[in-house]
């Protein structure tokens, strides 16, 4: 079976990831006014949801399922989200340096989970980048966020998801990189794009329409000037 094949990372890796998604949900659960009991559902939403959808593709029971530190640990991180959101918002920079930590650790996870699996390199990719970005699309499709903020067009988060799993295969498959190397080098990565895009306020790219330069409208193609000399009128009187 596939789920026989798969490696674990170590408990505090993924705890680790676990532990920032929630605080972030729970920090997004707060700002949007909901009560203790909504607060923990989107806390472990967010911290767990990546992790869980990637388990179920991998046809394994999730590891939230089977180790209770998991949701403990998302119960502690819901808990410091609903009572000390001031304080954690004073923490801009670092907070935002955790979720790209977060999203980095997710992807590379998820990335390399299907690769022990067996999976081809592009369902590998695939995998990475849900895993990466999983919470946070239940967290808002949860609390009516539509478009969810993984897609609107501000600083890039599916799209680093995706680097981040392109680089990771890259480093491993095609340069043949140690594993924990080529995390480290992913995850750093991963911060630096996340944190100058933020610094320097990059965006997302917007789909352009390229239809009106590729293509001209019969009706704008210019006539072919009529020429006097043969003799025929233009426009005939009825």
């Amino acid at each position: 079976m596939i789920a026989d094949v798969v490696i674990n990372p170590p408990l505090w890796i993924e705890l680790s990831a676990v532990v920032v998604g929630a605080i972030a949900g729970a920090l997004f659960a707060t700002r949007r006014g909901l009560d203790l009991v909504g607060i923990l559902a989107i806390a472990i939403v967010a911290g767990l949801g990546g992790g869980m959808i990637r388990d179920l593709f991998l046809a394994t029971v999730p590891a939230a399922f089977t180790d209770p530190a998991y949701l403990i640990a998302v119960t502690i991180a819901a808990v410091v989200g609903a009572f000390f959101a001031s304080a954690i918002h004073w923490l801009r920079w670092p907070m935002n340096g955790l979720e790209s930590l977060s999203l980095g650790l997710f992807a590379v996870i998820g990335t390399q989970k299907a690769l022990s699996a067996g999976l081809p390199i592009a369902a590998a990719i695939l995998l990475g980048v849900i895993t990466g970005i999983g919470g946070s699309l239940l967290r808002d499709l949860f609390t009516g966020q539509i478009p969810p903020e993984a897609f609107q067009r501000s600083s890039p988060f599916a799209s680093v998801a995706a680097i981040a799993a392109a680089a990771y295969v890259f480093l491993v498959r095609g340069l043949h990189v140690q594993k924990i190397t080529a995390e480290i080098a992913v995850i750093v990565l991963v911060v630096l794009i996340r944190s100058l895009a933020i610094w320097r306020g990059w965006s997302s790219p917007v789909a352009t329409d390229l239809t009106p330069k590729k293509l001209r409208p019969r009706s704008a193609t210019p006539k072919e000037p009529h020429d006097p000399a043969d003799g025929q009128d233009p426009d005939p009187a009825p």
